[in-house]
């Protein structure tokens, strides 16, 4: 329970700071590069995921564990 809920909250708080930091990109008088904005969003939690310990083929691992049930 205490897990699911810092992963809820820390999904929204990255949720809203991203949309935040959108809308000041959009909003600012110079072009911004906003493509290589949401590229740098949508990786960093996967490098973090990855640094921090996540193996590379987490899916394998769990297809292979739901086919063997």
């Amino acid at each position: 329970m205490k897990s699911t809920l810092k992963t809820i909250m820390f999904s929204t708080f990255y949720i809203l700071m991203c949309g935040g930091a959108l809308a000041q990109a959009v909003h600012e008088s110079t072009k911004q590069p906003i493509g290589l904005l949401v590229f740098a969003m949508v990786m960093t939690p996967i490098i973090v995921s990855i640094c921090g310990g996540l193996p590379v083929d987490f899916m394998k691992v769990n297809f292979n564990n739901a086919r063997d049930n």
